[in-house]
């Protein structure tokens, strides 16, 4: 048991620890969970984000509605099968599948797991044993689901301390379902180093990726960065790197980035091709949110992006972009 904040543990926002500073456990439970509840919650907040973001005459979001009133009449918390009656009722709706012409979405997990966060490196070491012994009993239960990692510093750090964890996951490595990306000793700031210094995050990255799984990244993976080094594009391609995920740059307050996929081309001519997602986070969840901004919001072109973050989620703002843009 660790007691940390989300900021540290120090007084006020990213402050040095107090060493002085207490936590008081009040509470400790043992719970049972219950998976036919949970499960219906999935369903319950799959049909509510249909109906809040497809466009208000949107005959798929009256259905979703019907069927989410007919799921909350259904369920008697005296009755289990009343659970399996609603489970039946959303999953006659969900099974319905859309047309041709409908977008396909491909998703891979990923857990962004700071390697320097405001609290302790033992508290990161341990995060990632959760987390990843989590994604394994997921890839077990889930033979489709394919999971995403970065930063080779991590994977060494599981090896050290969790050798058993780490044989499960290069099994899981050769299976092509837990796959290294990024190519770099950990997900560096992409401003202030110098052009060693990125060398080398690829040198040793790359290294330790060929040498524990028999394979180089082909990806550079870096969404939490603030700021990209336009010699990062020469310096990918010597390392084996053909294309860019970023995202954070989006967040910026003054200037939108009016790309998702393009191809940057760094200072000697060095092409590589890039892609911001369009739903400006690294932590999406695919919720019906989610892949509505991204559809709607992906920008080809320039002139593609019209509106603020706050339009993005407002659902008029969405109804007139699809329609403006002939979606």
């Amino acid at each position: 048991m660790a007691c940390n904040e989300m900021f540290g543990t120090g007084n006020g926002l990213i402050n040095p620890p107090d060493k002085n500073k207490l936590f008081t456990l009040s509470k400790a439970e043992i719970v049972i969970f219950d998976r036919d509840v949970y499960n219906l919650i999935m369903d319950f907040e799959v049909l509510i984000g249909i109906v809040k973001n497809l466009p208000d005459d949107s005959q798929r979001g009256y259905q979703a509605l019907y069927t989410a009133n007919t799921m909350v009449n259904m369920c008697n918390i005296y009755d289990r099968d009343s659970y399996k009656k609603a489970k039946d009722c959303a999953k006659k709706f969900l099974s319905q599948q859309n047309g041709d012409s409908q977008h396909t979405v491909h998703a891979m997990g990923h857990c962004h797991i700071d390697s320097a966060w405001l609290w302790t490196y033992g508290e990161t070491k341990r995060k990632c044993a959760r987390s990843w012994s989590s994604t394994l009993r997921l890839i077990e239960k889930y033979p489709d689901y394919i999971f995403t990692c970065s930063q080779a510093q991590q994977f060494e750090w599981l090896k050290d301390n969790y050798p058993e964890l780490y044989k499960e996951i290069k099994t899981q490595v050769t299976s092509k379902k837990f796959i290294p990306v990024g190519g770099c000793w950990v997900e560096m700031d992409g401003n202030l180093p110098s052009g060693e210094s990125f060398i080398r995050q690829f040198l040793y990255g790359q290294r330790f990726f060929k040498n524990e799984f028999g394979m180089k990244c082909k990806e550079f993976w870096l969404p939490d960065t603030f700021g990209y080094s336009a010699q990062l594009p020469q310096i990918m391609k010597g390392a084996g790197i053909e294309r860019f995920v970023t995202q954070k740059l989006s967040w910026s307050l003054v200037n939108k980035f009016p790309h998702n996929t393009f191809v940057w081309e760094g200072l000697d001519g060095s092409q590589v091709l890039t892609h911001f997602p369009p739903g400006d986070c690294y932590t999406m969840k695919a919720t019906v949110e989610d892949v509505s901004i991204g559809e709607v919001f992906f920008a080809s072109n320039p002139s593609a992006w019209a509106g603020s973050k706050e339009s993005m989620c407002n659902i008029d703002g969405v109804a007139v972009l699809l329609k403006n843009y002939g979606i």
